[in-house]
């Protein structure tokens, strides 16, 4: 949710053609400024005579919430994470969503009726303590990711009709997996999951001990002595956090955490795949540096102490780092497939009328706080489909305005006046008075907190009294997937392609600690995104996918607001530095390299 590992649309369609012409050497329209890159194409690739060594010290807001990749939650921990374990497939060019073999040899033969994917590996792969990566890790890994006593329930949304993976004919180095019913995205889900080491993380082997038939009930796996023992295991902090339990195939090799400072990683000197095109990794350390606090980076990035940084407050991006040249900086600011909302608690009396969450949505000023908290570096959207994703996004949905009387007047239907004259609305419900006060629920986001304060002061002139509660983010997480929240305003870095918003928003996500925080309940939206994940032909696909962000629109599933640009910085000693339309983040920092002359922090091995 930083970035924030995740697909939006945009308000009409001529504001979606400007936006894909921005940086094309005209002025840009979302900064007024000239620009000086263009992000509508990648740049051409900057190899010719790289070299390896140095490192990149990369700041972020937070720790990771984790860097195992089947528990963890958030865009941090999966960008990180990807340094270290693979995929079956991924699209490595990263300048488009094709993927590309990787641990698999060619993509999956699949069988007519859509529910048997068969994989072939390479036999070269293996993990960074030499192993061999084979068909048992991969059938580990999705053994462990659908036990429903282990914390993996995003990850187990993405393929919930998983019905069995094994081997073909005992061949290691063939695995077929079966589906209870067709997925239009079987592909991207299957191949995307990366994959752990069997005899690292299961040495006693207990997921020998269950069947994939034994996952499908959390009741029936409680009776199961090996599930439960896995589970705490693999649950554990040690498993989500500790180098000798987080060994994968990858580039990179996950070397300490001291939480709250620093994460690090060196490179893998014996990478399997380290001479091809898309597997070469320069940097010989990739260390992360914790810093909360927005001023104290700036200053660290000014003193060169930090080589890429996320700048999370727009004024500083705009005005503390307006000439990044004086400290031998650059900047970018691409967009990302990201989108920024304010989701509500509609367990809560004060969310669960439809009419009061479109008069919440009326009285957010998008145009004031893009213009002066997100210093222009946004684009309003209005619902959950990436703007450049032109075949799935609708552009029919109309802008919601600020209007303060129009949401008063729904307020008033929706039965809340203020009855006792304190200037504050109220109602009864079960026969017992309530007012209309709430608390937003904010992660260490100086900016998020400067646009509630700004959205509850509109609140406060309609009679709503909102109130903010900040929290570090491990803890946010956690209160957010337990719904312990009224209100909250977070963000979802987009990691798949094309969109499926069964995740975020069907009604089986609201449970089991599931990603539905909002506990949002629609059976036309259940419809609808039962109907597009089973449906293989893409033009029927896509009115599927424009009818559901119509509903979620009508029933303001949540407020949608932006899709902000990234704002990045970063040492200009780094060559082939290529920005991509493709998530977790646009940049890859395995790429940049640095000349023997210009090496700041240690020479290659």
């Amino acid at each position: 949710m930083k970035k924030a590992k995740v697909l939006l649309s945009f308000a009409l369609l001529i504001i979606i053609t400007g936006l894909l012409t921005l940086n094309c050497g005209k002025k840009d329209k979302v900064t007024g400024e000239d620009s000086k890159d263009d992000y509508s194409k990648v740049a051409a690739v900057d190899t010719a005579g790289a070299v390896y060594g140095d490192w990149i010290i990369q700041r972020e807001l937070a720790d990771p919430q984790s860097l195992n990749p089947i528990t963890l939650q958030d865009a941090t921990g999966r960008e990180l994470s990807l340094h270290v374990f693979e995929r079956l497939m991924w699209a490595a060019t990263r300048e488009s969503y094709d993927l590309v073999p990787w641990i698999a040899e060619a993509p999956p033969e699949e069988t007519p009726d859509h529910l048997t994917y068969t994989y072939k590996l390479k036999k070269i792969v293996t993990f960074s303590n030499g192993k061999p990566l084979t068909g048992k890790d991969v059938i580990f890994t999705f053994k462990a990711m659908m036990n429903p006593l282990v914390d993996a329930a995003q990850s187990r949304q993405a393929i919930d009709m998983l019905k069995n993976v094994e081997l073909v004919g005992g061949d290691e180095y063939k695995v077929k997996f079966t589906l209870s019913k067709p997925y239009f995205k079987a592909v991207y889900s299957l191949s995307d999951f990366q994959i752990m080491s069997k005899e690292v993380d299961d040495p006693e082997g207990l997921t020998d001990k269950y069947t994939f038939e034994d996952c499908k009930d959390v009741g029936n796996a409680l009776k199961i002595p090996a599930m439960k023992k896995f589970a705490d295991i693999f649950n554990a902090q040690e498993m989500n956090r500790d180098p000798k339990n987080l060994i994968g195939s990858g580039p990179y090799i996950f070397e300490k955490w001291e939480t709250g400072q620093w994460v690090y990683f060196r490179r893998n000197p014996n990478y399997w795949n380290k001479n091809e095109v898309h597997g070469v990794a320069y940097p010989e350390k990739l260390v992360i540096r914790v810093i909360q606090d927005q001023s104290a980076a700036t200053v660290a990035a000014k003193n060169k102490e930090i080589d890429l940084m996320y700048v999370t407050k727009p004024v500083d991006f705009v005005k503390e780092l307006a000439s990044p040249e004086q400290f031998n900086m650059k900047k970018a600011d691409p967009f990302e497939p990201q989108f920024v909302y304010i989701g509500y608690n509609m367990n809560n009396v004060l969310f669960s009328d439809v009419k009061v969450r479109w008069a919440l949505a009326y009285l957010v000023d998008r145009k004031l706080i893009i213009d002066k908290v997100q210093y222009g570096l946004a684009v309003p959207i209005q619902g959950p489909v990436y703007f450049g994703d032109v075949k799935n996004f609708n552009p029919d949905l109309k802008p919601i305005d600020y209007n303060p009387e129009k949401a008063r007047q729904l307020l008033s239907e929706a039965g809340w006046i203020d009855s006792d004259g304190d200037g504050i609305l109220d109602k009864m419900v079960n026969g017992k008075k309530v007012d209309f006060k709430f608390t937003y629920l904010l992660n260490t986001n100086e900016t998020r907190k400067q646009t509630i304060l700004v959205i509850a002061d509109a609140l406060k002139r309609s009679g709503i009294i909102a109130e903010v509660q900040v929290l570090e983010w491990s803890v946010f997480l956690e209160k957010i997937k337990k719904h312990e929240f009224d209100a909250l305003m977070g963000a979802w870095v987009l990691t798949d392609y094309p969109p499926d918003q069964y995740q975020i928003f069907h009604s089986s996500q609201a449970k089991n600690d599931g990603s539905n925080y909002g506990s949002y309940k629609s059976p036309i939206a259940d419809k609808l995104m039962e109907e597009y994940r089973s449906e293989f032909d893409e033009t029927k696909r896509m009115e599927i996918s424009r009818k559901l962000q119509q509903v979620l629109y009508d029933e303001q599933a949540y407020t949608f607001l932006w899709t902000p640009k990234a704002k990045y910085v970063y040492s200009d000693r780094f060559k082939n530095v290529r920005w991509y339309p493709t998530p977790p983040t646009a940049y890859h920092t395995p790429e940049w390299w640095v000349p023997v002359n210009q090496r700041k922090y240690q020479t290659a091995n």
